[in-house]
């Protein structure tokens, strides 16, 4: 009910007259009697009734026009039935509508035993409220830019980069790519919750958009998005025919101590063409667009995905290990590695290295061998320098004795018994 049929409850409550000229005005019967004439007979009756309650005229040509172009028959119940068969898709097995909430027919008693319809849930979760937000902080941005600001929509996209928790956006029309694909990528990778809510009459406008992407939607990139829709309040005659107002508010809830407000929609004449502001928030303000969304959320309906095509999910690329090819080493190197020292820097493998150590190791065995055999003949040693410089100057008796000594020592130096 309205806040005035309320007070009326009340009985000590005196509804008095407030004329046009007061701020508090707001009800007035005689525009309510002007309206019932609009719907009813057309806006010539309409007219008349302005001139018999002596009222100034309240509704441009353009609200008029609205107002009988949305005129519709009042039906309880009408419109749970009239959403199986919705142009926004069938939201069977969609994650982004409520099924339950089409099949639950609305009860019609005064105190039901169970609820009209379905309530639907913020599934993919929502940050829990805190007693205090913080100081309130406010920032304004002007298209176009004033005094070195950022963009608008520059800035709207650093707040989607930057969150971490969940994003909702509530826009009267929704139709650029970039703050979309932002928007799912932030729900794809970060795992982000993002929940939409579009003016009902603009759906068509959005899902175009969904459709028309080069590269389209992968369907597990949407399991982390929610897009619903709703409208303005509806005003309802004695002559059983209502009319619906238009979701005007833009605004984006981010990780529950941001928003950004105003009168920048998210598209691309919006951010380029057209003059808008919006405001920065953060700290305590931000708890009335938690309440706001919620709200919002509570009386909106989902919006069917099933109609964008899907793009085929990309395979695995093969992880391909890396393999060792063989490399042919310089010729410099080559020479380098003859010398045992090289081994442990050039060597290319372990089998290179131990033949190295093992002929390094036959080398110095037979070295060993070899000077233990000259010190077992001490005598043969020193003799045979002596006999080898100075031949001549040795008498013939030591030769005779010693001959078997010598034949000894020529069998041990083979390069001794060649010059002899």
């Amino acid at each position: 009910m309205a806040f005035s049929q309320v007070q009326c409850l009340d009985d000590s409550h005196v509804n008095w007259r407030s004329s046009e000229s007061k701020p508090e005005f707001f009800y007035s019967e005689e525009q309510r009697l002007a309206l019932e004439a609009l719907v009813s007979r057309g806006p010539e009756a309409f007219y008349e009734v302005l001139k018999k309650e002596n009222i100034r005229d309240f509704l441009s040509e353009l609200e008029l026009k609205r107002i009988t172009e949305t005129l519709e028959i009042y039906d309880p119940g009408s419109e749970y039935i009239s959403r199986r068969g919705s142009t926004l898709g069938d939201s069977e097995g969609d994650p982004n509508s409520q099924r339950d909430e089409q099949d639950m027919a609305p009860s019609l008693e005064y105190w039901p035993q169970r609820s009209d319809r379905s309530i639907p849930q913020l599934d993919l979760g929502w940050p829990e409220s805190f007693a205090y937000r913080g100081v309130t902080r406010a920032t304004v941005y002007m298209q176009p830019p004033i005094d070195g600001q950022a963009h608008i929509k520059e800035v709207v996209r650093k707040m989607i980069f930057q969150a971490q928790k969940v994003i909702g956006v509530v826009m009267d029309m929704f139709t650029d790519v970039d703050i979309f694909k932002d928007l799912v990528e932030a729900g794809f990778r970060r795992k982000v919750a993002i929940y939409i809510i579009v003016d009902e009459t603009n759906v068509k406008y959005f899902l175009q958009m969904c459709e028309h992407l080069s590269n389209g939607l992968l369907d597990f990139a949407l399991q982390h998005l929610r897009v619903r829709s709703t409208g303005g309040t509806e005003f309802f005659t004695r002559s059983a025919t209502k009319f619906k107002g238009a979701l005007a508010q833009k605004f984006m809830f981010v990780d529950g101590d941001r928003a950004m407000c105003g009168s920048y929609s998210f598209t691309w004449s919006a951010a380029r063409t057209d003059r808008n502001v919006i405001t920065v928030l953060s700290g305590q303000v931000v708890e009335a667009f938690d309440k706001q969304f919620q709200e919002l959320y509570l009386l909106s309906r989902g919006v069917s995905l099933k109609s964008i095509p899907m793009a085929e999910e990309p395979e695995p690329e093969p992880v391909s290990l890396p393999t060792a090819s063989p490399v042919t080493p310089a010729s410099a190197v080559v020479k380098k590695l003859i010398n045992p020292k090289y081994a442990l820097v050039k060597a290319k493998s372990a089998d290179q290295i131990t033949k190295l150590s093992s002929a390094k190791q036959a080398a110095d065995g037979q070295n060993q061998v070899a000077g233990s055999k000259s010190k077992a003949l001490p005598g043969l040693n020193t003799a045979a320098p002596e006999a080898r410089q100075s031949p001549s100057k040795t008498p013939l008796g030591q030769l005779s004795g010693g001959g078997r000594s010598c034949s000894r020592l020529l069998s041990i130096i083979p390069g001794a018994a060649q010059d002899g």
